[in-house]
Order: structure tokens, then sequence, then C-alpha cells
């Protein structure tokens, strides 16, 4: 069998292949190194032909292709009548439940905004459009317990109206989009034809701010029963702007900490009526909301739900892997206990070893093959070096979990400063993330559960041990790692705690700011010589600067 799955909405297009055994994803932006893959040309879809190419077959060879009502025809020209079209938010519940290996769960979807519910699809104006649904998830597949809509304006004339966020009402995908943006933390770089909101570093921000605008943000979110929620669109966007306009960066703080405060409230809200309503003690979480992962703390924290999972690629490029899914178990009979669940993220397309050490040797850096290659960079990560590491297939989703990454020592807390100035070149306010052995968790993070995928918040217990991998307000989205999932950043982490008495190093995407994390060998050689790194992991081969 071969399933290929199509994913994304005006940005963030990706792919996902399946023989229903392996795995294949990838994000159109690694490959064509534009940011959300803005201006991508779908109808050659470097994503798509990626994918297939890993699978060892041809588009004609497929035997199913599905792609959710969101991602435009040109994705899926080529391949005729093959193609089937589905829900948008029943792709993302199929993401999070089929990566989950859960026998039984509830699954909670929050976005901006999703499939049409009523209006006409091909024209502009107002339509409603799904906003926040709930599923139950068991053996017999996935079946809807709620949903939430609201009216969805866009702008009239547009070729690609439908595919473009609009305002939309009762989403509080939306209201968090629109905060953003008011306080100018979006991208518009290059091939924009509209703000792609950059939700992240709101999150990061809201710690800074104070309380002043908890209230009046509070009043735009009405917490209705059964888990629903009711919010003006046009109102939030004026309330928004007014509060932002000239506003110094204490105001954009404070209007950060407020919209993420009535966020956190509102899904601890939605997540509770969705415990009340099926008793179900395991919540799959996905939609561009999910990754939002101080909200996903305290939904774990202040809800009865005993165990929370979150999709590692939770925004539209994880539609692909729903619809993957999907493919399997509702075209090829695949029972929902059969389908291959994540044992990682790490689902890009593979490199020979011999195309890294090409990209190593072309480069004329000096490069060696150390025999103990982790504690080779444990040594010098204990010496304050910076090290970028790329090995192995890349990780599907937003974060960096060791096959894309950048490491250094979490600690002095100026570690973080330098990272932000002279590396990545990203605002100073941003934190970073720690990564620890699964079985020392406890230790220092107050979570109760794995986070492999870096999506939940908690608070750090021992902050002063790693302080450049704990944000202002004493938290950390951290990442637990299993030795089968990474073994050599596994033993990273055992000789960097024998050189220097502490299990975490820190953890960031190898890239710099506005653009993407890098994908292949040659780009991960460019990087490094163009950043202000130390020492660059490329599979076995250490590579340093003059």
């Amino acid at each position: 069998m071969s399933v290929l799955g199509l994913g994304g909405s005006g940005h963030d297009w990706a792919a996902c292949a399946t023989d229903g055994e392996r795995l294949v994803a990838v994000d159109e932006e690694r490959l064509m190194r534009s940011k959300y893959g803005l201006g991508a040309d779908l109808l050659a879809g470097v994503s798509r032909r990626a994918c297939l190419e890993q699978m060892d077959t041809t588009a004609a060879d497929v035997e199913h292709v599905v792609a959710c009502e969101l991602v435009p025809r040109p994705f899926y020209h080529s391949f005729r009548r093959r193609v089937r079209v589905i829900n948008h938010h029943l792709a993302h519940a199929y993401s999070a439940f089929g990566a989950s290996g859960m026998t039984r769960a509830a699954v909670l979807v929050c976005d901006n905004s999703g499939s049409l519910t009523t209006g006409d699809k091909t024209g502009a104006g107002a339509r409603e459009a799904e906003t926040i649904s709930s599923y139950v998830a068991d053996e017999d597949g996935i079946r809807l317990v709620d949903r939430v809509s609201g009216t969805h304006l866009v702008d009239a004339g547009s070729e690609s109206a439908y595919y473009q966020p609009g305002e939309t009402d009762n989403s509080l995908g939306h209201f968090y989009r629109t905060a953003s943006i008011a306080i100018g933390l979006a991208y518009t770089g290059p091939k924009t034809r509209f703000p792609v909101s950059e939700d992240g570093k709101t999150m990061g921000l809201a710690p800074y701010g104070d309380e002043r605008f908890v209230d009046e943000l509070s009043e735009l979110v009405t917490l209705l029963p059964e888990g629903r929620v009711s919010i003006s669109a046009s109102k939030t966007t004026h309330v928004l702007s007014r509060l932002a306009e000239g506003a110094d960066f204490d105001t954009k703080a404070a209007i950060a900490r407020a919209a993420q405060e009535v966020l956190e409230h509102a899904l601890v809200h939605c997540a509770r009526a969705l415990y009340e309503r099926t008793g179900l003690t395991d919540l799959c979480l996905a939609g561009g909301v999910a990754l939002n992962s101080v909200a996903n703390g305290r939904i774990l924290k202040e809800t009865p739900f005993e165990r929370i999972f979150v999709v590692p690629a939770a925004g539209d490029n994880g539609i692909s892997l729903g619809c993957a899914y999907y493919g399997l178990h509702e075209l090829e009979g695949v029972p929902m206990d059969r389908l291959p669940a994540l044992r990682d993220a790490y689902l890009g397309p593979e490199y020979p070893r011999a195309r890294a050490q090409r990209a190593v040797a072309d480069s004329g850096l000096p490069a060696r093959t150390p025999e103990d290659l982790p504690g080779t960079v444990a040594g010098l990560l204990a010496d304050g070096k910076i090290v970028g590491w790329w090995d192995g297939r890349s990780e599907f989703g937003p974060r960096a979990l060791g096959h894309r990454s950048i490491f250094a020592a979490p600690f002095p807390a100026s570690v973080r400063d330098h990272l932000n100035d002279h590396v990545k070149f990203r605002e100073w306010f941003r934190p970073y993330a720690p990564v620890i052995r699964a079985e020392r968790s406890a230790e220092f993070f107050d979570l109760g559960q794995p986070s492999p995928y870096m999506l939940i918040v908690t608070k750090v217990t021992r902050p002063d041990a790693i302080p450049s991998a704990t944000h202002v307000d004493g938290t950390a989205r951290h990442q637990t790692l299993e030795e089968h999932q990474n073994p050599s950043v596994h033993r990273l982490l055992g000789e960097f705690e024998r050189l220097t008495g502490c299990p975490v190093i820190l953890n960031t995407s190898f890239n710099v700011a506005g653009q993407p994390i890098v994908e292949t060998p040659e780009e991960a050689v460019e990087a490094f010589a163009s950043m202000n790194l130390d020492h660059l992991v490329v599979g076995d081969q250490l590579v340093s600067k003059g």
C-alpha cells in the first residue's frame, strides 16, 4: 500500500508518505528555503516529490492521495481522481491520535479556522468556519463530539481568499493571532501577501508583562457551557489595535501577557468540558493553538486529564500526517491500533553518509572523526563552546530535537544573551529550551510525564543550575530524551553530566532568525561557516573553524 498525505493552508505546506510501516514527512520550507513555505510552487511540490522518492515510488504508483479542504488543488493536481479530500479538523485529529500510540483518547483541535461549515467555498464574503472541534478516538475510529464555528470573513476578489486567515468569530486562534500582529510579532518577509503571526514570540514575551490589560481582553472572550466560546473578531481587532497603537516594550509585553492568560483560561475551559463529556483520562492536542506549550502545561496541571499528547507538527504542516493516517485507516482498512505511531519526530528524508562527508570535504574546513564523538563534544560544551549538530533525518515540526540543533551549556545565564545577540540574531526576550534524559527529568522539571517534542512548558525546580535554559518566570519548554530516540545525544547528555555534574544541555534550532532550519548536510556546513558557532557535527565528523 502507499498513501500520500498533503497539508498546509496558505503556508506551512508539507507532505507525508507511508506504506503502513514507514513514515516520511517534510515541510516545503525546509526544501525550498523560504520561511513557512511562502511562494511555493505547489504544482512542483518539492516536499511531495521528496517523500515519494524516499518511499521509492512515483506519483503514478501512489494508491491513495489525501488532502484536507484547505489544501489548494495545484498541490494534488497531478493525481487527478485519486484524491480524497477530508475535513481540516478531522485531519488534525488523525495526526494527533495516530501519532500518539494511545488506545483511547479525547482529542481537542483548536486553530484560527478550518473547513467551512456553511457558505460558498469559492466566493468571498461571510461564511461559517470551524474553530474548535472535539473528538473521541479509539479502535473504531475518530468521532466528533462537538464543534464551535464562527463567521469567517475574507477579502472580496482575492483568488486565494479561501486559504487566507481572514477574520473568524469564536476563534481562539484568531484572537491570539490578532494580538501577535498588533504588537508587531509577525513575519512579513519576502513573498508574504499577508502577515504570518509568530505566536511563539508572543508566548515568550508574555512573562515580561504586567496584568493591566487582562480584564479588558478577558471581556473579549466569553466562555459558554459545554466548552464553547463566543468571540467577536472585529471587536478583538479594534481593541487590540487601540491598545497597541504607539505602544512601548512594556505595553506590548502587557498585551502579550493578557492574551496569553486569556487563551490559557479558555483552553482549560474547553479541555475540562471535553473531559466531563467523555470521562477519558488521555487527551491528544492538535491545531496551531496546540503549539502554545504554556497553555498545554496548564491543561495538564489544571484538568482531570492524566496524560496529554501533542503531535510535534501540530500546525497545518501536520495535516499531511493526519491525511496519511486517514488514508491508511479509512481507505486501506488498517486498524487504528496498527497505525505507525511516532517513536520520535525524525521523519525527514535520509541523506547518504557519503553525501555528508562530501559536503564537509568540499567546504575546505578542518574536520576530524573522533573515536568518541559525544564525549569530545561534551568537553567542548563544558568549555563554553557553541556546537551545531546535524545528524540523520530532520525533525517534522517546528522544534529542533537533536538532529538539526545548536547545543550549548545551560549556564551561565549570559549564554542566552550570546545566542540571541550573536548567533541567532533574534529578539532578546526569547527563551531557550533544555534537553535531558527522560529518566532524569523529574529532578529538574515539575511535569510528571514525558515531553519528547518540546511542547509542554513546566516549572523548573532547579533554575539556578540551568539559568540560560530557564525563562524569566522560572519555566522551561523542555525535551525529554529516551536512548532509543537518539542514542548519540543521549550519550552526549551523560558525558556532559560526567564532566560538569549537570545532566541538562541547552538545545535550540539550527538556523538564524527569519530562515528555515537547515535540512541538508550542505546547508548545515554553509550555515556553520556564516554563523558564530565554534564547531559543527555532521554525522560522525567534527568540523571546526581555522
